[in-house]
């Protein structure tokens, strides 16, 4: 599988023909993360979304002095900060590389631009976000109500 081919099954690019991914590839950049970094910190501003190309990361908060888990992603195509392209807000958990990790980042700025030129783009990733999020919540739904009842 070729590099881009990764990114092009990713359940945020679904959706783009040839020329609107290759164009959107070019605004961004591959990034090598060690084991054990961290490549998002909590409370920092929002300044990309990342696509994960090799390796796995976990989500993760600081609560009582210890780090709770919240998530793994461990796919190739998962994404992860698809929030900064929503809010404004600083970035709501760490991010650590739990492998040697590649990702491929997309700066917000460089994005914002080239959604004014491509709504057919923005619309697509906003539509694969909302997807996304959607399938979290329902996630989250079924471990409160685990939760609640003690299983």
């Amino acid at each position: 599988m070729t590099e881009n081919s990764t990114l092009s099954l990713s359940p945020l690019l679904v959706g783009l023909a040839d020329e609107e991914l290759q164009a959107l590839l070019a605004l961004g950049e591959r990034r090598e993360h060690a084991g054990g970094e961290v490549i998002v910190r909590e409370g920092t501003a929002s300044d990309c979304l990342f696509v994960l190309e090799q390796g796995s990361v976990q989500v993760e908060r600081e609560a009582g002095g210890r780090r709770i888990p919240l998530a793994t992603l461990d796919e190739p195509g998962d994404f992860f900060g698809e929030m900064s392209l929503i809010d404004i807000l600083p970035r709501s958990a760490d991010i650590r590389a739990l492998t040697d990790t590649r990702i491929f980042a997309f700066p917000k700025k460089q994005l914002s631009g080239f959604f004014t030129q491509s709504p057919r783009v923005q619309m697509t990733m906003i539509l694969n976000i909302s997807r996304n999020l959607s399938l979290r919540l329902r996630e989250a739904d079924a471990k409160i109500v685990a939760l609640s009842s003690g299983a």
